[in-house]
């Protein structure tokens, strides 16, 4: 089986991180049809439901102990 060509190269990455920090962007998106977005402002990922809402909180108190203890 041969290697396809990609859809987005790595210095295309590499050059759109380099604008999005000059103009300062919180962060960019590839999609897998090579599409670049530049988020200005990064998006918040907010719980689908109470038990995620309380399992991140479980889980971030965890971490903290953890710490903690080091």
């Amino acid at each position: 089986m041969s290697r396809r060509v990609g859809t987005i190269l790595q210095v295309d990455v590499a050059r759109a991180i380099r604008a999005a920090k000059k103009n300062g962007a919180d962060a960019i998106q590839v999609t897998p049809d090579g599409t670049i977005t530049i988020l200005l402002k990064a998006p918040t990922i907010a719980p689908a439901d109470e038990f995620e809402a309380w399992e991140r909180e479980h889980e971030q108190a965890k971490a903290a102990r953890r710490r903690e203890r080091d």
